[in-house]
């Protein structure tokens, strides 16, 4: 009766690690998801950004006044020197900014990233809910799993 104890005792500690694993590989899946989901957010916010910058005016010296139409969330800076170029991100008091830096058109543009951070955070919610009913029911099936494979060896 010993060994056939051990036996089950065996049996069921493999099928836990088996169990973990699973959890660390479906926080992993997780992890990877909401990464993808920023990463693809910041990519689209730097597209639209390069299609607007490509919309620009190239500016004239003898009009110093341009007017250029982009929507209400994106702000353009006119710049007269040297810049950095290309995307980078940058923090104005407590918020931060896409910005693309168009050197040959002299217009800096910024947008706000709180529309991607909104979104990943409401998303990285959903995912822990998702998680934790995952590990709920995976500890749920454990019980279930243990309790039914005891009685079983404890009726013969």
């Amino acid at each position: 009766m010993g060994t056939q104890e051990e036996v089950i005792n065996r049996g069921l500690g493999e099928v836990r690690r088996y169990g973990v694993v699973v959890l660390l590989a479906l926080l992993l899946l997780n992890g990877v998801v909401l990464w993808a989901l920023h990463w693809v957010e910041s990519n689209d916010l730097r597209t639209e950004l390069s299609n607007y910058a490509a919309t620009l005016p190239v500016p004239d010296i003898t009009k110093p006044e341009q007017t250029i139409n982009l929507p209400e969330d994106i702000i353009a800076l006119r710049t007269q020197g040297e810049t950095r170029v290309g995307f980078y991100e940058t923090s104005i008091g407590d918020q931060d900014f896409l910005v693309y830096s168009d050197p040959n058109k002299h217009y800096v543009l910024m947008k706000s990233e709180s529309g991607i951070q909104r979104e990943t955070r409401s998303f990285a919610f959903a995912l822990a809910g998702l998680y934790l009913g995952e590990l709920v029911f995976l500890l749920g099936w454990w019980f279930f799993i243990r309790t039914k494979v005891r009685e079983m060896f404890e009726a013969i």
